[in-house]
């Protein structure tokens, strides 16, 4: 009866050894890429508002730079997508997507965008990009 015991178990062990399940993505260095050139942009845009009077920060005036942002984000978002078993990236990208399609509508809807609102967004841009970031660096160590 050991002996039917130890066989199963090396059987076993034989079985499981050569077995690897992965559950999340590997990592992607254009993930990385592709989050700092949106952090740049979305750094650049705030800078900008920031340099200006509230009174000054018209949407129209940033407009463009808004879509420059936009267009970046759908294309991140649509790469995370296209991998397969990443769940979590995709449903991260397609929450900066929203967000920033909300804020966008808020200032062109107010015309302009306060100091609160300025700093605001800017520290939520940050962690939320910082997060995704952190969870694609994790990716690298749990998939060697």
């Amino acid at each position: 009866m050991l002996k039917a015991y130890s066989r199963w178990l090396f059987c076993l062990i034989i079985l499981l050894s050569g077995c690897s399940v992965q559950l999340v993505a590997d990592f992607d260095p254009q993930t990385l890429t592709q989050l700092q050139q949106i952090n740049r942009q979305i750094d650049r845009l705030y800078l900008q508002m920031a340099a200006l009077p509230a009174t000054q920060r018209r949407y129209d005036k940033f407009q463009t730079q808004y879509l420059d942002v936009d267009v970046s984000i759908r294309g991140f978002v649509r790469l995370q997508e296209w991998r397969t078993m990443n769940e979590e990236t995709y449903k991260q990208a397609q929450i900066l997507a929203k967000l920033w399609q909300q804020d966008m509508q808020q200032h062109q809807k107010n015309g302009k965008l306060s100091d609160f609102l300025l700093k605001r967004h800017r520290e939520q841009y940050q962690r939320l990009i910082n997060t995704i970031a952190q969870g694609e660096l994790a990716k690298k160590t749990a998939n060697p």
